[in-house]
């Protein structure tokens, strides 16, 4: 996405804003990144997630509905979501390109799911320190949360000698998030090259930033390389990630 957004001063100070958890503070401003001029943009949480806040523990779709309450998001149609404010934060290029999507105040405009339409202060309390497991809360990223009985289509090893399952929901959503790349293929290869390299195994917090930044990387080049291309495969991909 070829497109340029800006922070003005006063954002931090405005009065819808001051009232959001930190962690959805953040996820606004990555919704201006994923926003066309218009403020228009596909509604896709977990997508969100594995882009914006791929290293962080936080739950994705209370993140969302937190935004959809306090009325700075709305979802419309079928899978699209409108930022009303998007005008008054963006001074916008007037060469990026128009919304192809459609527009909102043609299209009904639909109600977030119930169960997480209110944000409770245990998650804002949660949120404010930094995404800190609470009580009763999954070690599991929270968007793939609902996939822990799902089928496992491969599994990470761990450094701490467990292995991080890997949903087909998981992979449906790179595949989506990286259109480039063979997902499943570089899953395999990521198994091998952390079999091969026990020292440098990921935790649990880190393995889907691990995942993100490899996928990143291939995605970037075009897909995977035939015959390694030159690549040195023992190079960590993403180091950063523990």
């Amino acid at each position: 996405m070829a497109r340029i957004r800006t922070i003005k001063p006063e954002f931090f100070t405005s009065e819808d804003i001051v009232s959001l958890s930190p962690m959805a503070r953040l996820l606004y401003i990555a919704l201006w990144c994923e926003s066309d001029r218009d403020g228009r943009l596909l509604w896709r949480p977990r997508t969100f997630k594995i882009r914006y806040l791929p290293a962080d523990d936080c739950d994705i779709e209370a993140l969302c509905s937190e935004l959809v309450a306090a009325q700075l998001v709305k979802l419309y149609g079928d899978g699209f979501a409108w930022i009303p404010k998007f005008g008054l934060h963006q001074h916008l290029n007037p060469r990026e390109a128009a919304s192809t999507l459609p527009d909102p105040h043609a299209c009904v405009t639909r109600a977030p799911r119930v169960h997480h339409a209110t944000v409770t202060k245990e998650t804002r309390d949660s949120d404010a320190q930094g995404g800190r497991e609470g009580k009763g809360r999954s070690n599991a990223p929270s968007s793939f949360a609902d996939d822990a009985a799902a089928p496992t289509v491969v599994a990470l090893p761990l450094n701490d000698g467990t292995e991080h399952a890997v949903t087909a929901a998981m992979v449906s959503e790179w595949s989506e998030s990286f259109p480039a790349v063979d997902v499943p293929q570089a899953l395999r290869t990521m198994r091998a090259w952390l079999v091969a390299k026990p020292a440098r195994r990921k935790t649990r917090r880190g393995v889907n930033a691990f995942v993100v930044g490899w996928l990143g990387r291939e995605q970037d080049k075009g897909g995977p390389q035939r015959a390694n291309g030159g690549r040195d495969s023992s190079a960590d991909p993403f180091a950063g990630a523990l």
